[in-house]
């Protein structure tokens, strides 16, 4: 059995929707595939330098500014070069610091001790006597490039001190210094403590856990407190303000060279090492390092956002799943910046940014695609099938293109197309439903009264009954396959003298109007009113305006006819001194099988077919039609049709 429109709409929508369903699987598949493989691969492909600079801001507008007030700097810095001398300094100075620090818990001298000083050979011992006195030092190890060794202070110096730990800074590729790594170990599997690990451990605290830690920087350069190493020296700073407090001893100076961007800085301030190392003790004390989740959990965690914006898109409109992907971004950035600044965690984002941005797109791509794919199969079907009942299909798809505007206008097209042939459908049903079958039923009715001898006829009036009946079908079938050809065929385009024809039309029905004493005038015409369209067609369509106006007209009346040139057309008029119509008859003039005043006994024979065939002519040759009319003031009719070069040889 053939498909209905109701189940042929359920199937057409039902493939589409598989369709769609399809192409999302396949969108977010690759969305998602390749969001993992951005974060996997973000340090080769150059993302994390992105990452790098979304955490530098991230970070600076999480920072909570606190410090711990357990940590102190003594800082050599320039005023105290100034009043203490050039550097280097002598190790008995050092010495001297380390007694005027002797209530401090852990003292970290971030100053590279590994070459002998000939000119003060006693210095050393010095030093090593006030580091043994104090008990609680701490002194810098240095790995080479290689990390094939990590080169110690000199033997008396190192065997004194409680602990050791390297002071290597690692920057990420744009040299800025985010991290510490708090355990390495060198080439020949020797483990190797940071110095931030080692003064934990001489302060009686656990060492923390091993690894790359991200730094959460207090703040801004300067933040902690700071006591430049010459007024400590002097005295002018209390011993008891170091008491139980951990003290980093490092250069502050800005000759020594010892500074790093760190994600804080600004306009190319730099960060001291000895403040690095003092920030980076700070989150061991606290074990408030910003943590990382490994590779593959932070690449998983990228794709949730892209999922997320995937199951946005296939659920929401267009323009709801355009906020919807925007709102997925801006979620990105405010969970990103809410786990930093509350969980201590920073997961890199770049990849989901790409995701999440490539979603719409990529989605808006393939949907359109697919919808417009399954669009294509169905026009295609249906041109197939209007070629078989036809046989005579353009090739529209050639005329519109291959765009997405083009395949919109076949769309409308097409879509216009079925309009027409549902109310061509809805037409013919109400023609052989009610106007067809009325005279064959009236022919019906006739022969089941003549076989009664009771109710039968005389054979004259049954045969002009007949007769009428017969010839109101033939009537009924002749306008509707005029008005049929007149939409459905091919309008050829041929030059046309309008002026002739309005001529040949008059000449046609001069009898039928003489019959009722009806003159028929046309005057102060145009020699020649050219146009271009179906010369037949048109002969028809005025034929038929002129027979209404007659039929139409009383005896003893005259019907004008007129030619007049336009801006861009020429003007073709009928006026009639007949009944007049009504507003709303002359709403419905033009629509098929509407007929006015049929009870009356004078009212003439027809289909109702004449004036829909008039319209639909005119109208196919680019021109319109008007009718102005009133109760009892008789009928204009008026043409527009678009002017035609003259033809050559005319």
């Amino acid at each position: 059995m053939p498909q209905t429109s109701r189940e042929a709409g359920a199937d057409f929508w039902g493939n589409l929707d598989r369709r769609i369903q399809a192409e999302w699987l396949l969108v977010t598949t690759a969305l998602i595939c390749l969001t993992f493989a951005l974060a996997w691969y973000s340090a080769p492909l150059g993302l994390a330098r992105l990452d790098h600079a979304f955490y530098d801001k991230t970070l600076a507008v999480s920072i909570q500014g606190e410090h711990d007030d357990r940590i102190v700097i003594v800082a050599i810095d320039d005023g105290s070069i100034e009043k203490v001398g050039y550097w280097p300094w002598r190790r008995a100075i050092h010495a001297h610091l380390l007694d005027r620090l002797r209530h401090a818990r852990v003292v970290g001298l971030d100053i590279v001790f590994s070459d002998l000083n000939p000119s003060y050979p006693d210095d050393d011992l010095r030093l090593a006597q006030a580091i043994e006195r104090h008990g609680r030092v701490v002194l810098p190890l240095v790995v080479n490039g290689l990390k094939t060794a990590a080169a110690p202070p000199l033997p008396v110096l190192s065997s004194a001190a409680s602990a050791k730990g390297y002071i290597n800074i690692y920057p990420d590729e744009d040299g800025t210094i985010r991290s510490l790594t708090l355990r390495d170990t060198l080439a020949d599997g020797t483990p190797v403590e940071h110095f931030v690990a080692s003064m934990l451990a001489a302060g009686g605290q656990g060492a923390p856990d091993a690894g790359k830690r991200l730094i959460p920087y207090a703040g801004a350069p300067g933040h902690f407190q700071l006591y430049p190493y010459s007024e400590v020296l002097s005295g002018a700073i209390s011993e008891e303000a170091f008491r139980d407090k951990y003290v980093i001893v490092g250069s502050w100076a800005s000759g020594l060279g010892d500074a790093f961007p760190t994600p804080l800085s600004r306009d190319g301030e730099a960060m001291s090492g000895v403040e690095i190392l003092a920030n980076g003790l700070q989150a061991a004390m606290n074990d408030s390092w910003i943590a990382q989740p490994p590779r593959w959990q932070a690449a998983i965690l990228a794709c949730l956002p892209v999922l997320l914006a995937c199951a946005a898109l296939r659920r929401l409109s267009p323009s709801k799943a355009f906020l919807a992907s925007v709102a997925v971004l801006l979620l990105i950035f405010a969970g990103s910046w809410f786990a930093l600044r509350f969980g201590q965690l920073w997961v890199p984002f770049t990849a989901s940014l790409i995701g999440v941005a490539l979603a719409y797109p990529v989605w808006g791509w393939r949907s359109q695609e697919a919808a417009l794919k399954h669009i294509d199969q169905e026009l295609h079907a249906l041109n197939q099938e209007q070629k078989r009942l036809d046989g005579s299909f353009p090739e529209r798809s050639r005329r519109y293109g291959h765009t997405l505007s083009a395949r919109i206008s076949l769309l409308h097209e097409t879509i216009g197309q079925l309009r027409h042939a549902r109310s061509n459908r809805e037409r013919t049903l109400h023609f052989l439903s009610h106007d067809m079958r009325a005279p064959q039923n009236s022919i019906l009715a006739l022969t089941e009264l003549q076989s009664h001898p009771d109710s039968a006829l005389p054979q004259d009036e049954l045969l002009q009954r007949i007769n009428s009946c017969a010839h109101k079908t033939l009537t009924l079938v002749d306008g509707f396959v005029q008005l049929a050809r007149a939409e459905a065929s091919s309008i050829s385009r041929h030059p046309v003298n309008l002026v002739d024809l309005v001529i040949q039309g008059c000449e046609s029905y001069w009898a039928s109007a003489k019959s009722k004493n009806i003159s028929i005038e046309f005057d102060d015409a145009p020699d020649e009113a050219w146009s271009h369209g179906d010369g037949m067609l048109l002969q028809r369509a005025w034929d038929n305006l002129l027979d209404n106006a007659v039929k139409y007209s009383p005896p003893d009346t005259v019907i004008r006819c007129r030619i007049a040139e336009r801006a861009a057309s020429w003007e073709l008029g009928i006026r009639d001194q007949g009944r007049g119509m009504t507003a709303a008859q002359r709403q419905a003039l033009f629509r098929p099988f509407v007929r006015f005043d049929e009870d009356d006994t004078d009212h003439p024979a027809g289909a109702g077919l004449g004036l829909a065939f008039v319209k639909t002519v005119i109208e196919r040759h680019g021109g319109t039609i008007g009718v102005d009319s009133v109760p009892g003031g008789g009928t204009v009719f008026t043409i527009a049709l678009p002017r035609g070069q003259t033809p050559y040889g005319v």
